[in-house]
This record gives C-alpha cells, sequence and structure tokens, in this order.
C-alpha cells in the first residue's frame, strides 16, 4: 500500500471546480431517490439527514454556538444546522464554484446573516472568533489529520466540540485501489478510526463518541451507482458525457472496495481538552 501523500488543494479545487462542477444538479435528481423522502436536504456527502442530526446531536451546542464548517461546498448541511438548531455558522472551501452557489442557496433561505462564507485555506484564513464548534462530513479525508487537528485546536475555545463523519479504511488496500481513493479524488490517505483517534488525541481532543455508519454507507454507495446508471440519459443532458463517465468511476470505486469489506463510514466527535 503506498504512503500517504501531501495535502494539494489545488487538486481539491480543481476537482471540485471542474471536474465535479455539475455534482449538484445531479445529486439533486439522484440522491432524493438513493435516500429516501425526506432525507435529502442539498448535501454532497455521503449521509443522510438523520445522521446529520446524530452529528449535531452528537456536538449538543446551543443556538447562537459559532460553528464552523470545513469543506462547506454548496453549504446546503450549514443552512440546514443553522435553521434546525439556531447555530451561526461559517462555511469555509477551497472550491470557488461551489461558493457561488452557497451564496444564492443562503439567500433564498434568507439565511446570510445566520451562515457567512469564506473562500480558501482553512489553515490560513484568519478568522475573528474562536468557534465553539467545528464539524465536516465528507471532507476530512482531503486533509493530513493530524496537521487538520491541530489546526481545529487552535479554532476552538477549551470544551470546543469538534465532529466529523468520514470514510474510514477497515481492511488492507492494494496498491489500485489506493490510488482510487486517494489520487483520484484528491485525498493524501485513507485512515483507520484508530488512525483518527491517535490524530485527535495527539492535537489534544478527547474522543467522545466512534459510531460505525457503515451498514447505511454500504447502501448509500451501492444505490448512488445503481441511480446513476437508470438516469445516465438525464445526467449526461445536465452536464456531459464526460462528466457521468467520471461520477460513475468514482462512485464505483468506492462501491467496490465497501463491499469488499475494505472501506467503512464512521461519526467521530471529540472535545478539546
Amino acid at each position: 500500500m503506498t504512503r500517504a501523500a501531501p495535502e494539494d488543494f489545488a487538486l481539491v479545487a480543481e476537482l471540485y471546480d471542474q471536474d465535479m462542477a455539475g455534482n449538484n444538479l445531479v445529486h439533486d435528481l439522484v440522491y432524493p431517490r438513493v435516500y429516501g423522502p425526506g432525507e435529502y436536504i442539498g448535501q454532497f456527502s455521503d449521509n443522510s439527514a438523520a445522521e446529520l442530526r446524530a452529528l449535531a446531536a452528537a456536538m449538543d451546542l446551543p443556538p447562537e454556538s459559532a460553528v464552523l464548517d470545513i469543506g462547506c461546498g454548496t453549504a446546503p448541511v450549514a443552512a440546514f444546522l443553522a435553521t434546525e438548531l439556531g447555530w451561526r455558522i461559517t462555511g469555509i472551501d477551497v472550491a470557488a464554484s461551489p461558493l457561488r452557489k452557497a451564496a444564492e442557496r443562503l439567500a433564498e433561505h434568507g439565511l446570510t446573516e445566520r451562515v457567512g462564507l469564506a473562500h480558501g485555506d482553512v489553515y490560513r484564513h484568519a478568522f475573528d472568533r474562536p468557534f465553539d464548534g467545528i464539524y465536516g462530513t465528507g471532507a476530512f479525508c482531503h486533509f493530513d489529520p493530524v496537521r487538520l487537528f491541530a489546526r481545529c485546536h487552535e479554532l476552538l475555545r477549551p470544551g470546543g466540540r469538534l465532529a466529523f463523519m468520514e470514510r474510514v479504511r477497515t481492511g488492507e488496500l492494494t496498491e489500485r485501489e489506493w490510488r482510487q481513493l486517494t489520487v483520484e479524488w484528491a485525498c493524501p490517505t485513507v485512515n483507520t478510526v484508530a488512525e483518527y483517534r491517535s490524530a485527535l488525541a495527539g492535537a489534544g481532543f478527547e474522543v467522545d463518541l466512534v459510531r460505525d455508519l457503515t451498514p447505511t454507507f454500504r447502501d448509500w454507495q451501492d444505490r448512488s451507482v445503481v441511480v446513476r446508471h437508470e438516469l445516465k440519459a438525464e445526467i449526461i443532458a445536465l452536464t456531459s458525457a464526460e462528466y457521468f463517465e467520471t461520477s460513475v468511476r468514482l462512485a464505483d470505486y468506492e462501491n467496490a472496495v465497501t463491499k469488499a469489506g475494505k472501506l467503512g463510514y464512521a461519526l467521530i466527535t471529540a472535545t478539546a481538552r
């Protein structure tokens, strides 16, 4: 198995600004069928609305809490949690195209006062206040967890909560599988739960909760491939044949290793000591 690579946010931005630029249109078509009624709120992560609520409940933060969404994309999760919980959320992303759509979403829902947006690198961006909570939904795979968790600890007040839902390595990957899950997704590595625990402890966090979401993740992955093929004509009409092939290829990679028992998904929460 290949060793972890450095973070490369230029590649991450390219992935979402160019290769996956039509993902919001396609997700609006595909994922209501994948998740089922009431469970799709515009999210790009592999999480239903019920799982997003579980993440928020585990953070256990009161209304008006200052919360950072790392890798917010088009900000569906930020809009959802700000509306349901009354949090004041800042979303940051390295890709410009999703943030333009995020601004439109927030204006449409009257949330521009409650959800702010920042374009850039979370390591370099100067935030104007400490946060009560930080979360990520499928975006932490693009980061080196040791470096990311150290930065999160800097940004949180003492006792602040960190929560994320992310894919986790549960078996030995071949070199080809490793490349498919890292290089082709602009991710430096694929971590195990134990590696995430170690990185959190090293950054000054106490792990509160680890919940295995692999069963539903497996269902979402399988359904997303099936539904994409069912809606091939509609997806190509919305985007392009090249986009369709790219999206199916990436979904197929994850689906195959998940079915082989090598990839899972977990909700992890921790408190800054």
